[in-house]
């Protein structure tokens, strides 16, 4: 998913490229996206409320021109099919991914993503070798290591 700054962007170079005034360059556009994928970083959602105590920064005021392009839009193909993680085995996850997006985290979920926070590398260099044996372990596949210096 794009965000907003980013929507007027697009709209900036192909207005350039075709040398109009016009958003997107007088281009007829067509959209399609998948708006369960994770918000863009660092930038509002298309279909966010427009953030009034930021449009004094030229970013905010960026991206309130980037919603009304979105606006401007008239035809959305919304995407709701999962299509990468299919088949049983990753149901529980795509249903992770679902509460994720829609902010609404069990705390069964907090528990199963919670992060792993070491203090050195001796520490995460354990258990990333415990993961890697496990992995290997689970896949029935043979490990291999190899060392580099610097």
């Amino acid at each position: 998913m794009i965000g907003c700054n980013f929507l007027l962007q697009v709209s900036e170079a192909l207005t350039e490229a075709k040398g109009k005034t016009t958003p997107f360059g007088a281009m007829n556009l067509i959209t399609a996206g998948d708006f369960d994928q994770l918000p863009p970083v660092g930038q509002p959602r298309l279909f966010s409320h427009v953030n009034t105590h930021r449009v004094a920064t030229s970013q905010g005021q960026n991206a309130v021109l980037g919603k009304l392009l979105w606006l401007s839009i008239d035809t959305v193909v919304i995407l709701n099919e999962i299509r990468r993680q299919q088949g049983k085995e990753n149901q529980p996850f795509v249903e992770l991914l679902s509460r994720l997006r829609h902010g609404n985290c069990t705390t069964m979920d907090y528990e199963l993503d919670a992060p792993v926070i070491v203090s050195n590398n001796d520490v995460k260099d354990a258990f990333n070798v415990q993961a890697t044996a496990d992995f290997a372990r689970r896949s029935d596949r043979q490990m291999h290591w190899y060392h580099c210096s610097d």
